[in-house]
């Protein structure tokens, strides 16, 4: 029999080409396929139904004629199994052997599995069942198709392999090509693997390419994970020209930012909302190529709310090192006034303001692993001697938790009073931009350069009233009224 007689132009859009071989009292057999769709519609999707046709005899192999009841039930094995869709009772015309019925298959049973036709002929089911073939054209291929199975029971371990041999560079030749107007091109999916897997010898293994004309809308690789990690990068590389890094992620971008990270913010009481992340020999190197100004910068570091920078070495190293000529620069209040400062505890028995001078009292263990502190409390007459500097600022005690769950202590600045036993930073050396002065009485005629003393009273004096006392500074500039401070530079004799 030959399959064109019975199709002289055969369109095949079914999942199989079939062919019946089967025994019983009824003998029918698929010839082939033909689209559901009219010749009227080029564009519209692919039909989901097939057209099965066959030849119909009896146990002798005589051509039948006349209308018989079919039913056709497609099964995952050749023998038992679960019925995966079933056409229900169908009357079919059959003339001279030949008959064709149009079965509305579902396209979602055609994942790529093997795949029975059983038929039933006026409750005649006929033996033995028939299995699907693939065909030029099939539902695994439409819009919308799945293809599924066993990886590891393939030859290769994949369930579609796309081959190209082209060696001729060319952005727009690939193995494969996605392409989409408003939603994912190409879309990976995996419970445990890879969702999407490439690789190449000297090219792109991955390659994303965002032309949008309008600027800054559009991502040319985007990655999201809900509980795992959104990009990871690697390389086992040597580090050797032309890829002297051998970077496990490289990023580049001609006006903007290379590589971009965004922490939570919503939780911002813990260290597990970093931007970045990195962990290495060296956890990060920085390093600036431009000559001068900030574009040279090896890093620049910023913080809307907070410090700009933390960092902790290890135990028994420095928390930070600086090897430049230059050491360290800081643009910050203590290296422009040039001066001394320490981290002090207030074990008097009257607050202390900033601008006061205070005087040593003892020694006492800190919170920082009972490390020495030294304790102050505010000028009088009884601890005059052991006068040691000015109160420059309260600082507050805290705690940050680190990713470890361990807890570290905080310290930051406070505005207002430093109540007994809390803590403040004091100025031991150079220059106190304000110290409280208001008791001296009138002191609008006090000359840049005088001396500062404290007298057997607790007093401060000039020193050209009275040279008995302890100098603590000199005068650096005028009297400020509206709070009666005066600048001081501290040199303590």
């Amino acid at each position: 029999m030959k399959f064109n007689s019975l199709l002289p132009r055969v369109l095949v859009a079914a999942a199989a080409l079939l062919i019946l071989g089967g025994l019983g009292a009824y003998w029918p057999s698929l010839v082939g396929a033909n689209t559901t769709e009219s010749d009227d519609s080029p564009n519209a999707t692919i039909g989901d139904a097939i057209t099965y046709q066959g030849y119909l005899t009896d146990a002798d192999d005589a051509a039948l004629d006349g209308t018989f009841t079919m039913r056709f039930v497609i099964f995952n094995r050749s023998a038992g199994g679960t019925a995966l869709w079933n056409s229900g009772d169908k009357t079919v015309a059959v003339n001279n052997g030949l008959f064709s019925v149009r079965l509305p298959i579902t396209k979602d049973i055609f994942n790529g599995e093997e795949l029975w036709l059983s038929q039933i002929v006026d409750g005649e089911t006929l033996t033995p069942r028939q299995e699907i073939l693939p065909a030029p054209m099939a539902h695994t291929l439409r819009p919308g198709a799945i293809v599924k199975g066993t990886a590891n029971a393939l030859p290769n371990n994949y369930l579609l392999d796309v081959q190209m041999n082209n060696n001729a560079f060319a952005f727009n030749r690939g193995a494969i090509s996605g392409q989409s107007t408003t939603g994912n091109a190409i879309y990976g999916l995996a419970q445990n693997g890879r969702a999407v897997y490439g690789q190449t010898e000297s090219g792109y293994a991955v390659y994303g390419f965002d032309g949008g004309s309008n600027a800054n809308e559009g991502y040319a690789g985007y990655f999201y994970s809900t509980n795992g990690v959104g990009v990871y990068g690697y390389s086992g590389g040597d580090r050797a020209h032309p890829n002297i890094l051998a970077p496990g992620v490289y990023g580049q971008s001609n006006q903007g930012v290379g590589v971009y990270g965004r922490g939570d913010t919503s939780n911002s009481f813990t260290f597990y909302n970093e931007g970045g992340y990195f962990e290495g020999g060296k956890g990060l190197f920085a390093r600036g190529t431009d000559s001068a100004s900030e574009q040279g910068y090896g890093a620049r570091i910023y913080s809307d709310n907070y410090r700009g920078m933390y960092v902790r070495g290890g135990g028994g190293y420095y928390d930070a090192y600086f090897g430049g000529s230059g050491g360290i620069s800081a643009q910050s209040i203590t290296d422009r006034a040039a001066r001394s400062q320490s981290l002090v505890v207030n074990l008097g028995q009257v607050s202390i303001e900033p601008g006061d001078l205070v005087a040593m009292v003892g020694v006492t263990p800190s919170p920082e692993d009972g490390q020495p502190m030294l304790a102050v409390a505010k000028l009088d007459a009884n601890n005059r001697n052991a006068v040691i500097g000015v109160a420059l600022e309260a600082i507050v005690v805290g705690y940050l938790t680190e990713d470890d769950g361990s807890q570290i202590l905080d310290f930051a600045r406070m505005a207002g009073s430093i109540g007994p036993e809390s803590y403040l930073v004091i100025i031991t050396d150079g220059l106190a931009p304000a110290v409280n002065v208001s008791s001296m009485g009138v002191i609008s005629d006090w000359q840049i350069g005088e001396k500062l003393v404290v007298s057997s009273s607790g007093d401060i004096q000039r020193s050209r009233d009275s040279a008995a006392g302890i100098v603590v500074g000199k005068v650096a500039g005028p009297l400020a009224p509206a709070d009666g401070t005066i600048p001081l530079f501290i040199d303590i004799e």
